[in-house]
């Protein structure tokens, strides 16, 4: 028998042939031509669909994914060394908790505001012109605490970091999830090496006398460092994605409405509100920003105060913290997805974590609590790039954009809000408030997350426990 003889399958031509059996004997050549010209191939007769964007499509992907982790290490540096700056700033400028908490209350701001305004900042200048101005608004933070001038200006300062780091966390993580969630977790972890390496670079200096406001000169540096490269990398993202599609469901989409190629221009801000799963998404980001910036900031302050530590040492304890969610991101987030799956790990990791800052709280002994604060950060990494990824598969695609936007400026306010609320309530009760504060924010994260859709269960969910993990 001939190859020609043999029956073949007809599952690669178009959906219009479902109606012809699942196999057909085709005896000539003639049978060949006659078929392909009346079943076209869908990728020739749907010009509409679009490939998809991968690390390597376009080739210039893998360049813009290096600059988010290079931007992210310099997010985690900003956020990571005011942990062990805080001595210094209460000092230099006579202040308590509750005033120099007035620093993150600035960052939260920037936030909110691009909470509600991100979306016609991306209509009006595009999603390169809007990473460009986050780039300028977090440069000009650099300069501003390089100065050491008053206070308030210092607060102005991180309003402008908040509205910087709100736009390029939703820009981003709309641009990173599909090209696959290891990236996620490299650019978090990127961002726990920098608020690793920032107090210990800070430390070092102030231990040689070097004023706390002169670090600034270093995040000033890498902040044009990463303007650069964002001018270089993005410039040409706009059109790309008029060439490629960020969601898969755009390759299968064929003539359904509801999944177009084309990138919407316009942001359905009203539908990102009404969504459920943005406010949950938005709460559970909230709490995790909050209590992983609080425990950096405060747990050095928490230890010097309550388990005797040296001023001298509070850039190790803080650099402990961000390492041990440093290694978290890079060694556990790619393990737990593959052989436990999103849901369950993070609900085993709430776990850890909340018993590992009881101890941090109960033991005393300045040495263990660093230690478990350490362990409570191991586990605390993984978290955030497996939610990321986990909101990017359950949000539709034409409010995608929108309700990242919205998710990461309320969610990540989290992390200026609750180390504020710390620093008010300190200001009275004494730092050890921080621990009830983590724990209660780790109880809400808990259910919020069981609320949010199973998807990683396969099947129909029956029960509640199905429902749960």
């Amino acid at each position: 028998m001939t190859e020609l003889n043999k029956p073949i399958p007809l599952e690669h031509f178009h959906e219009r042939t479902r109606n012809i059996p699942a196999t057909a004997s085709i005896n000539s050549q003639n049978d060949v031509h006659r078929i392909s010209n009346n079943f076209p191939l869908e990728v020739e007769t749907n010009p509409d669909i679009k490939p998809l964007m991968t690390i390597n499509l376009p080739k210039k992907n893998k360049y813009r994914t290096i600059t988010t982790f290079c931007w992210a290490f310099s997010a985690g540096m900003t956020d990571g060394v005011f942990g062990s700056l805080l001595p210094f700033i209460e000092a230099y400028y006579g202040i308590n908790y509750a005033i120099v908490s007035l620093l993150w209350l600035g960052n939260a701001l920037g936030y909110i505001l691009i909470g509600f305004s991100g979306h016609i900042l991306d209509q009006k200048l595009g999603k390169f012109g809007s990473i460009m101005c986050a780039g300028v608004s977090l440069l000009s933070m650099s300069v501003l605490f390089l100065t050491g001038t008053k206070f308030p200006v210092m607060c102005i300062a991180t309003f402008l970091g908040g509205i910087g780091t709100a736009i390029n966390l939703g820009q981003f993580n709309v641009f990173l999830p599909p090209l696959g969630a290891k990236y996620v977790g490299y650019q978090h972890g990127c961002y726990g090496l920098g608020a690793t390496a920032g107090p210990l670079f800070a430390t070092l200096m102030t231990d040689h006398g070097i004023r706390w406001n002169f670090f600034y000169f270093v995040l000033l540096g890498i902040s044009i460092f990463n303007l650069v490269l964002i001018g270089l990398t993005f410039h040409d993202y706009d059109h790309d994605l008029k060439e490629y599609s960020l969601d898969s469901s755009d390759s299968k989409a064929g003539d359904d409405p509801e999944n177009k190629s084309t990138e919407p221009t316009t942001h359905d801000f009203k539908s990102a509100l009404k969504n459920w799963k943005v406010w949950l998404g938005s709460v559970f980001i909230f709490f995790y920003q909050g209590s992983e910036v609080a425990m950096g900031g405060w747990v050095v302050t928490f230890i010097i105060s309550y388990r005797k530590g040296a001023t001298h040492s509070a850039g190790f304890i803080s650099s402990g913290f961000w390492g041990g969610v440093t290694l978290g991101r890079f060694l556990l987030t790619g393990p737990l997805i593959k052989f436990i799956g999103s849901r369950r790990s993070i609900i085993g990791l709430c776990l850890l974590i909340i018993a590992f800052d009881i101890l941090t709280w109960l033991v005393p002994e300045k040495i263990a609590a660093a230690v478990f604060a350490s362990f409570a950060g191991l586990f605390i990494g993984p978290i955030i790039p497996m939610v990321i990824t986990f909101l990017a598969r359950i949000l539709p695609r034409k409010i995608r954009l929108c309700s990242m936007t919205i998710i990461m400026a309320f969610g990540s306010s989290g992390g200026s809000a609750l180390p504020f609320l710390v620093g008010m309530v300190s200001q009275k009760t004494g730092t050890y408030v921080l621990h009830p504060i983590f724990l209660a924010s780790y109880a809400i994260m808990f259910v919020a997350w069981i609320l949010l859709p199973n998807i990683d269960r396969k099947g129909a969910i029956n029960t509640l426990w199905q429902r749960i993990w």
